[in-house]
């Protein structure tokens, strides 16, 4: 098969999967359109200010809102294309009307569909093929891998809908809120940025802060992960190996590196820059990250929220290491000897968690998580009077209704953080990992609201980020094997 076969093919499964998502997306939206036509929860406040920005009143605005305009610029482009096809003159079906403006959500599932597919084809190749990467002891050769292109296709894919279809985020493309349109401009700035791309991948960054401020720290992230690429790539043309590094000393490295590649950084990245430096302005103006109704988004620090999200982070991430955890376990029990692969991904499971524990150290965590959340737990007046949605009845019925509530997932907390850090630092150096937990803590700390809609940037950043499933190679007689997820 050559080449433009294999790309074909590769083309025509995709169109084919996303083609099934996406009429079962509709059909899912359909029946949602049929039993709740009206706005629902925080639509109220999307929905007709869309309706004035289709009606080009874009000086009127609801001080409820607290985003930028860009989801309404956005949705006024989709609803005119649709007129433009003849879409949205039936009576059921009119110009931004809401079955219109749900529906440029779902037509977003195909834009993330494919922004992941790539984003995990570039890393994944990027893995196999690097002679850096956790995976060399393996000895997998170009060869190998090209042989093998069609097995690893297959499970991209296979990986791609596994994450397309997250619940936490899946569920908000049947609703007109920011969440999908804004994960969705994330992706394409990082797919863009690893295809180096940096202009683009700056713009689709921009458009993402005028969906939700809060993304300019991830546009930061992605640029800081630029500059350390750079870094990392200078130390293996030196032969040093960057990951035996002292962490303090590694960071230190990093900011001389930086310093006297300044010119080099900033013609590189002049577009994130000047994104960066437009929030800067904003923010000078405006006062605050918040717009409009700021009295009931106030910063604070939530430091409970980094045990939340590390939580739904690990549990959501925790099925398919444990399968693989237990497949390994139980496939190697007889055999004497393991190679070094083979026992990293033990390392995930709470077994190996609980035998490698030093129970002084996690005493010492447990005492310092336990005055963190007495002290820096808040209650959001919206998390109180708002039984739509599933924080109300896990606050109410059994966090706050029990003294010692919030203090039982302590455990649960500790595992799912190291956890985290084990897996990431697994295919990641330290310095990335760093960065990682930097930009989630400043994203969740300031925000006194629980809404696990606000984890779905972070939790997919891990997910694509962390490649334990691809420890799962049978090797054979130095071959690669069939995978499974």
């Amino acid at each position: 098969m050559n080449k433009l076969q294999s790309i074909q093919n590769d083309v025509l499964k995709i169109c084919k999967v996303i083609g099934i998502i996406m009429i079962i997306s509709l059909s899912i939206l359909k029946i949602i359109n049929s039993n709740q036509i009206e706005p629902y929860v925080d639509e109220i406040f999307h929905i007709p200010q869309t309706i004035k920005y289709c009606e080009f009143k874009f000086k009127e605005w609801d001080n409820k809102i607290t985003t930028l305009p860009g989801l309404y610029i956005l949705a006024l482009i989709y609803s005119n294309i649709l007129s433009m096809f003849g879409i949205g003159d039936g009576i059921w079906i009119s110009h931004c009307s809401v079955v219109v403006l749900r529906s440029f959500n779902v037509f977003c599932l195909i834009i993330t569909f494919f922004s992941i597919y790539e984003i995990l084809k570039i890393s994944t190749y990027n893995l196999l093929l690097s002679p850096a990467s956790s995976l060399s002891s393996l000895k997998i050769n170009q060869k190998e891998v090209i042989e093998n292109k069609n097995s690893i296709n297959n499970t991209i894919i296979l990986r791609t809908i596994h994450l397309s279809i997250f619940p936490i985020f899946y569920f908000f493309h049947f609703l007109f809120y920011t969440d999908v349109v804004s994960t969705c401009s994330i992706f394409l700035t990082l797919l863009f940025s690893l295809k180096n791309k940096f202009n683009l991948s700056s713009f689709f960054g921009l458009i993402s802060v005028t969906i939700r401020q809060t993304n300019i720290i991830w546009v930061f992230f992605i640029t800081i992960n630029n500059i350390l690429k750079l870094y990392e790539e200078n130390k293996e043309k030196q032969n040093y190996i960057f990951k035996e590094l002292n962490l303090i000393k590694d960071i230190i490295e990093f900011i001389k590196f930086s310093i006297f590649n300044l010119l080099l950084i900033i013609k590189k990245f002049i577009g994130f820059i000047m994104v960066g430096i437009l929030f800067l302005i904003f923010l000078y103006y405006n006062g605050s990250i918040v717009v409009g109704d700021k009295s009931n988004h106030e910063s604070s620090f939530h430091v409970s929220q980094l045990f939340y999200f590390s939580l739904i982070t690990m549990l959501f991430s925790l099925p398919s290491i444990l399968i693989s955890s237990l497949l390994k376990r139980f496939g190697n029990q007889n055999e004497g000897n393991q190679n070094e692969n083979e026992k990293k991904i033990l390392l995930y499971d709470p077994i190996e968690f609980l035998k490698n524990i030093n129970f002084k150290y996690l005493i010492v965590i447990i005492i310092g998580m336990v005055l963190m959340i007495w002290k820096f737990t808040y209650t959001h007046l919206f998390l109180l009077s708002d039984n739509r949605h599933y924080t109300f009845y896990i606050w109410n019925r059994f966090i706050e209704k029990y003294s010692i509530g919030r203090y039982l997932p302590i455990p649960f907390y500790c595992y799912s953080i190291w956890f985290i850090w084990k897996v990431l630092s697994e295919n990641r150096s330290k310095l990335w990992c760093i960065f990682y937990f930097l930009s989630t803590a400043m994203v969740l700390l300031p925000s006194p609201l629980v809404e696990p809609r606000y984890y779905i940037v972070p939790f997919f950043l891990f997910q694509l980020n962390q490649f334990h499933y691809y420890n799962n190679f049978i090797i054979q007689n130095g071959t690669i094997g069939r995978f499974f997820y």
